[in-house]
């Protein structure tokens, strides 16, 4: 409904600028002061020019009285208008009626042409993902009824055949196939999906058939927060949008200040009592009103932020306020977690080291303790074992964040995490699991993990654009500094707790020389993307908690996205500043060759001229920002 009235006040203000345009032109070549009297073609050109304009009034006076703003675009608009009308007064050969029309109806069909490329870029961008219109089948009581994507709750089975958009966020339950989740991912390589595989909301169903289980509610959805991004996501006002606003609160009434005066003075000098030398003057005057109208770089400036906003999010990167491109512009830190982030956060046991436990009773305490656990480690220890335990025997269960879990079971105090003495642990490979009764060392378990493909490309990358990397991790020395060297990061450190992370993270943020960035994905790194200059958090394995917290989100946990996002970055910049530029050259030449024709007295340079060159440039403008939203980033693949 929101796009169909968007599309019919383009249409209506089309139709205005049509009827308005033909009547000018009657006015114009039938009814002018040649054949009729001057009232008689200053009535048809009225009617034109009211049809055309009364909307901006109204936004004028709002403005005025509910903003306290007087100087913008439309107040300008108004004020050449009127002078072009007034200007008659000068006698017949100044009759300007037509350029007082041409002056609002060139702005207005800059309007139309601006609203119609921001509506159809952003329906664009969110029509790959929409599912608002789609239709889900749901599983009930062996009979499917259909039902909008957002009347989905958690636990609903949902039926999906190929062809079909996936509603929801869910679990496949029974079936195969194969998602083209290049709507989120940006990649278009099918991935197969079987029992126990996740699924996502918004992307398409290749080919099978699944039945899902729906594990989210659709405003907790991935394509729900990923369109929120969309719409939403350049409110939240960047320093440069806030400059460019600032600016044009104050380049406003200066340059309206110099119209008056040149209006008023050179005439003073040159000669205060011949009428065509106050005309000539102040038509030069009305010139430079229509030029400095700034919505060239007002408004194309905050729609180039939009549009790379757009653009992220067709490459699977979600990104929660345009400000954050600002700080990627600036980076010169980025920080990684190890576990899920750098590595695969796929966790297979490599050895089992007991104590004085015999192993049937170490593997039933430490399945107990990693039963409810939401770490990697947890989890593959968890399947790995599969061992028989009593739920019911559980109690005060808790994760402890940079340590791993606490619960008493049998009436035990059992502990599973990191090592408490991490020197009787030195030499040893892998990323160990310890598990202590009663306080007391049973025994641990060895894991491994495999580092990312796509780590070490996008370790190079950043180095190619001279971003120091570091890698903070709670494991042990030995294996943070195997992983380190394998990925080529300048620095790291080990045995970190969420805290400590926070502190260097801090510590890097107080030096105040570029932005610093933290990616990560578990519950102990939310406090490090929450403090850093820009949070990132993988979205595929990472945690609720670290997603929610994150500026920025990589739907698909791919690490050469981010090389990917600061392209898209660098682009925004670079259109932004070309617009700026050539807005305000634009400007500049044209009121130079306004003053020039004044100053030679011999010819004269169109109000339309100038008309077309405010319209005509901030269309430009606008088009090339929209543009930013359809161009292609540096392929981001791990195997690019």
């Amino acid at each position: 409904m929101e796009e169909e009235r968007s599309f019919k006040s383009i249409l209506i203000l089309a139709l205005r600028c049509a009827v308005a345009l033909g009547l000018a032109l009657a006015g114009y070549f039938y009814w002018n002061e040649a054949n009729f009297p001057w009232w008689v073609s200053l009535m048809v050109m009225g009617t034109a020019y009211i049809l055309i304009s009364y909307d901006i009034y109204i936004e004028a006076f709002e403005a005025m009285f509910k903003e306290r703003e007087f100087f913008n675009e439309c107040t300008l608009m108004i004020l050449a208008s009127l002078g072009a009308f007034a200007l008659r007064f000068y006698g017949p050969g100044h009759n300007e009626f037509l350029e007082a029309v041409l002056i609002i109806l060139l702005y207005q069909v800059g309007e139309v042409f601006e609203n119609l490329a921001e509506s159809r870029s952003r329906k664009a961008i969110v029509s790959a993902i929409d599912l608002r219109k789609e239709e889900a089948l749901v599983l009930e009581e062996d009979k499917l009824i259909a039902k909008s994507p957002v009347d989905l709750h958690v636990g609903d089975l949902v039926v999906l055949g190929a062809g079909k958009k996936c509603p929801c966020d869910g679990i496949v339950m029974e079936g195969t196939g194969e998602m083209d989740e290049s709507s989120l991912t940006g990649e278009a390589v099918p991935v197969g999906k079987e029992k126990e595989s996740p699924v996502y909301s918004g992307t398409l169903l290749a080919s099978g058939s699944l039945k899902i289980r729906v594990e989210k509610e659709y405003e907790d959805s991935t394509v729900a927060r990923l369109m929120e991004s969309i719409e939403n996501g350049s409110e939240e006002k960047n320093k440069t949008v806030r400059f460019i606003r600032r600016f044009a609160r104050v380049y406003t009434p200066i340059v309206f200040a110099i119209a008056a005066l040149v209006a008023v003075v050179p005439p003073l000098v040159l000669g205060a009592g011949n009428a065509d030398i106050w005309a000539s003057w102040i038509y030069t005057a009305l010139s430079f009103l229509v030029l400095s109208c700034p919505c060239a770089i007002v408004i194309s400036v905050p729609l180039a932020y939009v549009a790379g906003l757009g653009l992220a999010s067709k490459q699977g990167i979600l990104v929660k306020g345009a400000g954050f491109f600002d700080a990627l512009n600036t980076l010169r830190l980025i920080a990684f977690d190890k576990t899920g982030t750098l590595t695969e956060g796929h966790f297979s046991v490599a050895e089992i080291q007991l104590g004085d436990l015999d192993e049937a009773l170490f593997k039933e305490y430490l399945c107990a303790a990693e039963s409810r656990s939401t770490h990697p480690m947890g989890r593959a220890i968890a399947q790995t074992f599969q061992k028989a335990y009593e739920e019911e025997e559980i109690s005060d269960y808790q994760e402890v964040p940079g340590f791993g879990v606490r619960l008493v079971y049998r009436g035990k105090k059992i502990e599973a995490g990191t090592p408490k003495d991490a020197s009787a642990h030195a030499g040893k490979a892998g990323s160990l699991v310890c598990l202590y009764v009663d306080d007391v060392y049973q025994g641990c378990v060895r894991l491994e993990d495999q580092v990312k493909e796509s780590a070490p490309k996008a370790i190079s990358h950043f180095h190619q654009k001279n971003i120091s990397t570091l890698l903070l991790s709670g494991d042990r020395p030995l294996v943070v500094e195997s992983t380190a060297k394998e990925i080529g990061v300048d620095a790291f450190e080990a045995g970190l707790l969420p805290d400590e992370k926070t502190s260097r993270i801090r510590e890097e943020i107080s030096k105040k020389e570029g932005a610093v960035a933290f990616v990560g994905d578990g519950i102990n790194d939310a406090p490090s993307i929450v403090l850093a200059d820009v949070g990132i958090a993988m979205g595929g394995l990472g945690s609720d908690l670290a997603v929610a917290n994150a500026d920025i989100v990589i739907m698909d946990d791919d690490l050469m996205k981010i090389p990917a996002l600061l392209d898209i970055a660098r682009k925004t910049r670079h259109r932004v500043i070309f617009n700026i530029i050539f807005a305000l050259s634009v400007k500049a030449i044209l009121m130079g060759l306004n003053l020039w024709a004044s100053i030679d007295g011999g010819w004269q340079l169109p109000l339309w001229v100038s008309a077309l060159g405010d319209s005509g440039l901030a269309l430009l403008t606008i088009l090339g920002s929209l543009a930013l939203g359809f161009s292609k980033p540096k392929k981001s693949s791990a195997n690019s």
